[in-house]
């Protein structure tokens, strides 16, 4: 963090956001700090990816505030909001990679639309974020060649191609092997530290969760019902969390590690 830079990078206050006649985000309250990697956790549908489309702007709330680095995005223009954007990165759930494109194609897109780059250039800095997520040289290679987990790891180094601050993961392990879910997780963790952004995560995987995350929020009714370190998780008695550590065999830890 630059001298004189507030801790908080994101936030949203107060935010109320209903979809199809329901409430999904019910006066929310979430800060999340430069730096860290915040897991935001909870059952499926409870609203975990539409946090992510507000703190990105492709959502805007009912009513409340969204700010990234103390300005509010939610009243932006589309031009400014295009201009913010540029300093996210995400990794969709499905990794959304363009199928008619090639990897280096799907991983350059960004830097071609936003940066005055050479050919060169641009061919360094695929292989360089390839290589970052240990997929190099497979520039050439098309969607339909890869498996699930590549696809992840080449939406993955396309969410990076701009170096972005802030890295958004959307389900990052949803329908992936146990193996590969890990590698992914290994990833997350190496993206932050590699690159210091900051990291949010959405899942539904408690074990997931624990493994990346330096802070996990628990979504119940459209609220942050728990925030805490992972030992802080593994230790509550919240029943909500509770419910969620259990289901998945996760058991309190007999002394949780200082922070």
């Amino acid at each position: 963090m630059q001298p004189g830079q507030a801790m908080t990078l994101i936030e949203l206050k107060s935010v109320c956001k209903s979809l199809g006649g329901q409430r999904v985000l019910d006066r929310l309250d979430l800060a999340i700090d430069r730096g860290e990697t915040l897991v935001i956790m909870g059952r499926s549908g409870a609203g975990k990816s539409v946090i992510l489309k507000h703190i990105i702007g492709l959502m805007k709330p009912d009513s409340g505030e969204v700010l990234f680095d103390g300005q509010r995005i939610d009243t932006l223009s589309r031009h400014q909001l295009n201009e913010t954007r540029k300093r996210f990165g995400m990794l969709f759930q499905g990794s959304a990679l363009f199928d008619s494109m090639s990897v280096q194609e799907n991983v350059c897109a960004a830097l071609r639309r936003h940066k005055k780059l050479s050919p060169g250039e641009v061919r360094r800095i695929v292989a360089a974020k390839l290589e970052a997520v240990g997929l190099s040289g497979i520039e050439e290679k098309m969607p339909d060649e890869l498996s699930g987990g590549m696809r992840k790891r080449v939406g993955l180094a396309r969410a990076i191609a701009m170096d972005p601050e802030v890295v958004l993961y959307d389900e990052p392990t949803t329908g992936l092997d146990p193996i590969t879910a890990h590698q992914i997780n290994d990833l997350i963790l190496q993206t932050r530290s590699q690159f210091g952004v900051t990291s949010v995560v959405v899942t539904h995987d408690v074990t997931n969760a624990l493994k990346v995350g330096t802070r996990v929020c628990l979504l119940v009714n459209g609220k942050i019902n728990f925030s805490g370190r992972p030992d802080e998780v593994r230790n509550t008695d919240n029943p909500y969390v509770r419910q969620f550590l259990e289901a998945r065999g996760v058991g309190p830890v007999t002394a949780a590690p200082s922070a």
